[in-house]
């Protein structure tokens, strides 16, 4: 940049000055580290002016203690790139492998100056104090162990900051203590690297590996950009596991139940029910046009707290006012799904600016699936299960009547050529299991499935075709009349109960999964 000034007829005249200086900064504890700093006054104008016009300033990096660390050379390192990607690179695994060697506490960070006298010591330490507690981009991860610590990890990033801080609380960390929170160094780096991608993703499925018996909790909560920011908020213990993460596309919500683990199938059994589910998410994103982005999300998320459940149980503890203890065999299981009691959401951002002539048609989209299930009875010997799966997707959009071709919908008549859905469609499994004195007496699943098509058709503005077109399926299914003609064909020899009991059983899991689709589950 330049100044010129003039008077009159008199000639210019040029100045130029170059000063250099080496500051050392202090703060936090008192002491902060500088680098040199280096700053050239530009003048260009009468020969009597004393006073710099414009001044280029190198900026000077503060530091909130000694750097000569390997975490100091890290945070150097990323500091020099741009992006929370970038910045945060590889930081989240470095602080929680550091428990392999380091039980303590740490802090660091790095700031950015543009002057070696911009600020005084005590602005320093508040600024590195906000920085690790209410950053542009903050992630922070909390561990509770079993033996009553606490482990807090934050990391913080701005345009002209960078630190990291671990903070361990209420007791000292074990040996077995140290092991674990290191065990999961991978998993928090594959959480970081997949909130801060474009577009971002729920790599959760590393925090869910943990020893329950040595780490009672794991939280992990993020918030990332100021613009459009993005939160996330994840929960695992031994009862629950919950995450729900929001952002420009929409917001992602589930909860699973993990308290009821007598219920819990094998993983063949787990993994046909996952994939069933993730089928027919699938299936929802694309009949009601969601962003892919948002669902993949959806679908990463659900994945990852449906996955990794650990020991399974045989006895369940009512949660009535006088506890009972219920026994399950593997005939219960069998009729089951295999997986722990959840629900889930994805609730798409709204879009009203689609259609300028008829703001009233919004482009949305939500889904809900969820699955719930009770024992009930007085004793083992006298029990019902009951198992319900539902599921809800209601969506809007418009699309173009020439398949391909780019909807453009002005507040030209000419441009108003386009078909507008409106979709509502709800499914449903429940499964119903009873005995009576030690008999399996009942078991069934009723099963049900209804899709609505609303589309509205318009030419040149005009509405040209109105229709609405629903499909509804319904079925029964008795589980103990498939259990009894596989005893008469197989076992017909010993008695129903010993073949329950001892008897390789025909896997009906499969059967009592919910279908969504009216068409497939009238011809499944």
């Amino acid at each position: 940049m330049t100044v010129i000034s003039s008077a009159g007829n008199q000639a210019l005249n040029t100045l130029v000055t170059t000063t250099k200086s080496l500051t050392a900064v202090s703060s936090a504890a008192s002491q902060q580290q500088a680098s040199t700093a280096q700053s050239a006054a530009v003048i260009i104008g009468q020969t009597d002016t004393t006073s710099p016009v414009y001044t280029i300033t190198k900026p000077v990096l503060v530091w909130e203690r000694s750097s000569s660390d390997l975490m100091s050379s890290k945070l150097a390192s990323n500091f020099s790139n741009a992006g929370n990607a970038s910045r945060f690179a590889g930081l989240g695994a470095a602080l929680l492998e550091r428990f392999t060697t380091d039980g303590s506490s740490y802090s660091q960070s790095v700031i950015k100056q543009t002057s070696a006298s911009a600020a005084t010591a005590a602005a320093n330490v508040a600024a590195q104090s906000q920085l690790h507690t209410k950053a542009d981009n903050q992630i922070s991860l909390s561990i509770k162990t079993a033996s009553g610590a606490r482990v807090d990890i934050t990391l913080g990033s701005g345009d002209d900051d960078l630190g990291v801080q671990v903070n361990v609380s209420k007791g000292t960390l074990s040996d077995a203590d140290r092991k674990a929170l290191a065990g999961l160094a991978e998993g928090f780096q594959k959480a970081i690297d997949g909130l801060t991608a474009q577009p971002p993703k729920l790599d959760l499925s590393g925090l869910t590996k943990f020893d329950s018996s040595v780490l009672s909790s794991v939280d992990l909560h993020a918030t990332l950009g100021t613009t459009h920011t993005q939160t996330l908020d994840f929960h695992a213990d031994a009862n629950t596991r919950s995450v729900k993460s929001t952002g420009i596309a929409g917001t992602v919500d589930i909860s699973v139940d993990m308290s009821k683990r007598a219920l819990l199938g094998t993983e063949n059994q787990q993994k046909q029910a996952l994939n069933s589910y993730l089928k027919q998410i699938n299936s929802a994103g694309n009949r009601g046009n969601a962003d892919d982005s948002l669902m993949t999300m959806f679908k990463e998320a659900f994945t990852a707290l449906n996955s990794n459940y650990g020991d399974t149980a045989t006895t369940y503890k009512s949660r009535g006012s006088e506890p009972v203890y219920f026994s399950l065999t593997k005939t219960d299981k069998n009729m089951m799904t295999g997986l722990a009691d959840f629900t889930a959401s994805v609730t798409q951002t709204p879009v009203s600016s689609t259609n300028p002539m008829r703001p009233d048609e919004t482009d949305t989209f939500s889904y809900q699936v969820s699955q719930a299930s009770t024992i009930t009875g007085t004793s083992t010997q006298d029990r019902n299960i009951t198992q319900k799966q539902q599921s809800h997707l209601v969506a809007s959009y418009h699309e173009s009547l020439t398949p391909g071709l780019k909807l453009n919908l002005t507040s030209d008549r000419n441009s108003q050529n386009y078909l507008y859905y409106q979709i509502d469609d709800t499914a449903e499994s429940t499964t119903s299991v009873q005995y009576h004195k030690g008999a399996l007496v009942s078991a069934s699943v009723d099963q049900s499935a209804t899709n609505s098509t609303h589309i509205q058709k318009y030419v040149k503005g005009a509405l040209e075709s109105d229709i609405t077109t629903p499909e509804i399926t319904s079925k029964t299914t008795d589980l103990l009349g498939k259990l009894q003609s596989a005893w008469e064909n197989n076992a017909p020899r010993m008695s129903f109960r010993d073949y329950l009991d001892h008897q390789t059983l025909p896997d009906l899991s499969g059967m009592v999964l919910m279908e969504s689709d009216p068409a497939v589950l009238k011809n499944h």
